[in-house]
């Protein structure tokens, strides 16, 4: 890794331990039930909200009320969308005359907002009207995140058994009310941040404004276009929310939307804060910082591995154009190593620690095409999606998940020791294991079972570009950046077609609502259980050995769940090149 990589991953690696922990302690209060800091000015806005929308915050929900309200809100939202990208053509703001969205396309892109899926077979600018742009995909970004954060905090309450702590007259079994948490979300967590950072990119030159196309010459005397339109706060939230997608079809390689090296590294900070951050507000909820630590450092190694993997890789260029004599060294007059399809503006490093940097998240951003990494940098990008996206995953996603994974990590280490495994003093038995294995097992289901049906239709690997074992890890990206919420395409892929626009919809439908069922599910059976005073027996679920064993079960069950279809793809590519 060269000195200026290095330098990058430090200034951001300081900005997250500065930024996380105070976000995480800032979340603790707003969903704890405590004073949080600005409830002078954030109270009075609220009170007013919930009057509005007929919303009692103190009507507490079970975990089956609190699923059907995320499926209710999902479904009006997707059908919201859907209606509006349908009659874009005939509403205001479409400077650009962007004719109505084909129904199947509509369908996939309203389904891939609501979820924070972000995925677009589209070009952005020259599809989508403002307006569109401005009311539909950007405030499903809002809601989507939103909506991944209730969730997580359903989860954390149902662990903390919060009804027990806060009321003995409160009945068992209770998670809070999921519109009240969508409200404070938004409101009190993404609005205010998304504020602030939208300054920031635009302080940058990031694009912000209402044109439509702006006709220029350029020195050669030839006419460019520049789309002009409401990118920075797009740009902001799909990067905080952990959304991806973009305004522009190239999306953060575009110099309108990215426009320097350090809206580069802003861009990472935003798609990692909140992420990172709450693991600090578990912790801090639990009473037990240490546990939240742990949780975080896991997600820090598996986050930083395959970007230093991938630095090292791309920053040593191609083998065979070695072999031919082609200088790929990095010097003053040359950026050096693997620039197929990367900006020079940002080179090799700068391009994978943004994208190998927010696959572990549920943003996917990319200024570099990932079609043109080489093969092991390309697995660099997708293995993080594998996982799960647990490193450190979405907003609120990324804890859930994780989550789980302790709970499976709990439960081999009881094996280990012939005890029945306990979590939080709470005996895990048949019932949380039940839906611990569906959660784990639903995504590789979804993920594998499409890319399967994909590979055995003719019409469908037509639309890969390339062939053999390139065009599989493109057809097995697309369904893992669906099925995760990801978003992000390694390209080379025509997906703007019936088949995937229609598939992809689905994944997208099941990857999100069907793990959310499960997480809510197991909160509610956790919240129920009796609370047992730990003993010299219980395993501790903080510190470096749990930290290792949790390591260990996030890659072995990601690994091997997916190596066979690595093995297809990517690793048969590197293998034959």
């Amino acid at each position: 890794m060269t000195r200026a990589a290095v330098a990058q991953l430090v200034v951001v690696i300081v900005a997250l331990a500065v930024v996380s922990p105070l976000l995480g302690r800032y979340m603790a209060a707003v969903f704890g039930g405590s004073r949080a800091p600005g409830d002078r000015f954030f109270a009075p806005i609220e009170r007013r909200v919930f009057r509005l929308l007929g919303i009692s915050p103190d009507n507490s929900q079970r975990w089956s009320s609190y699923a059907l309200s995320v499926l209710a809100f999902g479904a009006v939202s997707v059908f919201g969308l859907y209606l509006l990208l349908r009659f874009q053509h005939v509403l205001p703001f479409n400077p650009t005359g962007a004719p109505a969205v084909g129904g199947v396309l509509a369908f996939n892109t309203a389904v891939s907002f609501v979820t924070g899926t972000n995925w677009q077979a589209y070009a952005g600018e020259s599809t989508m009207s403002h307006l569109s742009q401005m009311s539909g995909l950007v405030v499903a970004q809002f809601t989507a995140t939103a909506v991944g954060m209730a969730v997580a905090v359903a989860l954390v309450r149902g662990i903390l058994q919060f009804h027990v702590r806060h009321s003995e007259h409160t009945p068992e079994g209770l998670l809070g009310n999921f519109w009240a948490d969508l409200v404070r979300g938004i409101l009190r967590v993404l609005l205010p941040l998304a504020a602030i950072a939208t300054v920031v990119m635009v302080s940058q030159g990031a694009v912000e404004n209402l044109h439509g196309n702006t006709a220029a010459t350029t020195v050669e005397g030839a006419t460019q276009v520049i789309p002009g339109g409401p990118v920075a706060t797009q740009e902001v939230i799909k990067t905080l929310g952990d959304n991806g997608g973009g305004f522009y079809n190239v999306g953060s390689a575009h110099p309108l939307a990215n426009p320097n090296g350090l809206t580069n590294g802003f861009e990472l900070v935003l798609s990692l804060a909140l992420p990172f951050a709450f693991p600090f507000m578990y912790g801090r909820m639990a009473g037990r910082p240490r546990q939240g630590y742990t949780i975080v450092a896991v997600m820090a190694v598996l986050w930083l591995a395959p970007i230093v993997f991938a630095t090292v890789t791309e920053s040593t260029g191609n083998p065979r154009l070695d072999a031919i004599g082609v200088d790929q060294t990095h010097h003053p007059t040359q950026v050096g190593g693997n620039m197929e399809g990367k900006d020079l503006r940002f080179g090799p490093a700068g391009s994978v620690i943004l994208s190998v940097g927010t696959m572990g998240t549920s943003a996917g951003v990319t200024p570099a095409a990932l079609d043109s990494y080489t093969p092991s940098g390309g697995s660099m990008a997708l293995g993080p999606i594998l996982l799960g996206e647990i490193t450190p995953g979405g907003a609120g996603t990324g804890l859930y998940g994780m989550l789980v994974y302790v709970m499976i990590a709990v439960f081999i280490g009881g094996l280990m020791v012939g005890r029945t495994p306990e979590f939080m003093g709470q005996k895990l038995q048949t019932t949380e294991m039940k839906l611990v294995s569906m959660y784990v097992i639903v995504i590789p289901f979804v993920v594998l079972g499409g890319t399967a049906a994909t590979v055995l239709l003719s019409t469908a690997r037509r639309s890969a570009l390339n062939a053999a074992n390139h065009g599989f890890t493109e057809m097995l990206y697309a369904f893992a950046s669906a099925a995760n919420g990801n978003g992000s395409a390694f390209a080379g892929l025509n997906a703007n077609t019936n088949w995937y626009n229609t598939m992809l919809g689905v994944t997208m439908l099941a990857g999100r609502f069907l793990p959310i069922i499960i997480v809510l599910a197991l909160a509610g059976s956790l919240s129920r259980k009796q609370i047992h005073a730990p003993s010299i027996a219980t395993m501790p679920t903080s510190g470096f050995t749990f930290g290792g064993l949790l390591t260990g079960v996030v890659l072995i069950v990601g690994g091997l769940t997916y190596f066979p279809a690595l093995v297809l793809g990517p690793i048969a590519e590197h293998l034959t090149k």
